[in-house]
């Protein structure tokens, strides 16, 4: 009996242990509701925002945000001395963000030919943005995946050096699928959350040629 005891005080604490931590989801205004409430209101199409660990799922109401950053020169020579690239701070710079394998970016049934696809999209919109105005693109990513990583065949993927652009634009949250910031020469930016096409830069392109014309 004195054995059994023993067992049992031995193995309630490894069950203890083992438990998986308690997953929460949040409204948009940060509030917990149950799992059916969230999946009800995400299924129309709502972006969804997690920590890194998986047991936080936030509504994302606002996907665009904007503003300024006053060292976009030192922070283009910053990322090409981290990432031996030849990045000109005078000029547009588009950042493709991954940060990392989720539900919405890696299938279980990957489309054929679905990196090579990626890449010729890629490929027309690159030379619109550098036809339109002058820009250069990085494609970075904070985790890994099986289609993510250095040295791809296809594109260019180059890990975000010390989370820099993360903690930048994309820190609050990892934003499911992928993101993307433009920043401008003189320190204007605009990012998308989430899932995007590549015809939203070119908006905020058309917007900001405009705003900057008077000037």
């Amino acid at each position: 009996m004195k054995k059994f005891k023993l067992l049992l005080f031995i193995f309630f604490p490894l069950i203890s242990l083992a438990q998986k931590p308690k997953i929460k989801y949040l409204d948009f205004d940060g509030k917990e509701i149950s799992y059916s409430q969230f999946n009800q209101i995400q299924s129309k199409g709502i972006l969804v925002g997690q920590n890194d660990d998986g047991t936080i799922y936030r509504l994302i109401k606002e996907r665009e945000k904007s503003g300024k950053i006053n060292d976009y020169k030192e922070l283009v020579n910053s990322l090409n001395n981290s990432l031996s690239t030849n990045l000109d701070f005078k000029k547009p710079l588009f950042v493709y963000y991954y940060p990392g394998p989720d539900a919405t970016n890696i299938s279980k049934n990957p489309t054929p030919n679905g990196s090579q696809i990626f890449k010729d999209e890629t490929d027309v919109f690159e030379n619109k943005f550098k036809e339109t105005i002058d820009g250069q693109t990085l494609f970075l990513y904070k985790k890994e995946s099986k289609n993510v990583y250095s040295n791809h065949k296809y594109m260019p993927w180059k890990k975000d050096p010390n989370n820099e652009i993360e903690k930048r634009f994309f820190s609050e949250y990892h934003y499911q699928y992928a993101s993307f910031v433009v920043i401008f020469p003189n320190g204007d930016y605009n990012a998308y959350l989430g899932e995007f096409s590549y015809d939203y830069v070119f908006d905020y392109v058309k917007n900001w040629k405009k705003k900057n014309k008077s000037k």
